[in-house]
């Protein structure tokens, strides 16, 4: 279940941001949460490969977050 959670909040990040509507926020917010859930997903799958990708793509994330909040 974590994986299509995963999925999906991907999927409604990029929409968000890529709209380009004014909610880059809550894209960014999506993209986190996603990727958590995908990071959760490849643990629980021993997925090495999976773990660096949702890994790094988390700390991008985090980073696109605070950077937008400035």
């Amino acid at each position: 279940m974590a994986g299509w959670a995963g999925t999906v909040f991907g999927i409604l990040g990029a929409m968000l941001v890529a709209s380009n509507i004014g909610m880059n926020d809550a894209g960014y917010a999506c993209f986190t949460v996603g990727s958590v859930f995908s990071l959760g997903n490849a643990i629980a799958k021993k997925q090495n490969d999976g773990i660096v990708l949702w890994a790094v793509f988390l700390i991008i994330n985090i980073v696109g977050l605070i950077s937008y909040a400035k």
